[in-house]
């Protein structure tokens, strides 16, 4: 008869699951400030180390208040360039006159929407 196979214990898989959460943030190809609190945290905890917030840069935290104002400034955004758009595919008229309006006018749009953005 086969003996029983000996389950991990809670401890083991909690330390293996900080390292692999460790090893994930590290290895991203675009680190930001958030991954690398991550791999600190997880770090701190493989280590057996309280959390000390001062010991960790932090990731910025964004209010809901920034988050709505930033979706509002992208949905106006979308309806703008949406415009701009419905202008110039219906009006590709095979006029080069019309055309090279229609052309300026898309162009303004995306130039205010950089402006916008920067």
């Amino acid at each position: 008869m086969n003996a029983p196979i000996p389950l991990p214990s809670t401890a083991e898989i909690l330390q293996d699951a900080l390292d692999h959460i460790r090893r994930t943030a590290r290895a991203s190809t675009t680190q930001t400030r958030r991954l690398r609190w991550i791999a600190s945290r997880a770090e701190a905890a493989l280590q057996g180390r309280p959390y000390v917030a001062a010991e960790h840069e932090l990731p910025k935290m964004v209010s809901e208040a920034v988050l709505q104002a930033k979706n509002h400034q992208l949905r106006l955004a979308n309806a703008r360039l949406r415009t701009a758009l419905a202008q110039v595919a219906g009006g590709a008229t095979g006029h080069l006159d019309r055309d090279a309006e229609l052309a300026e006018i898309a162009q303004a749009a995306l130039d205010a929407e950089r402006e916008v953005r920067a």
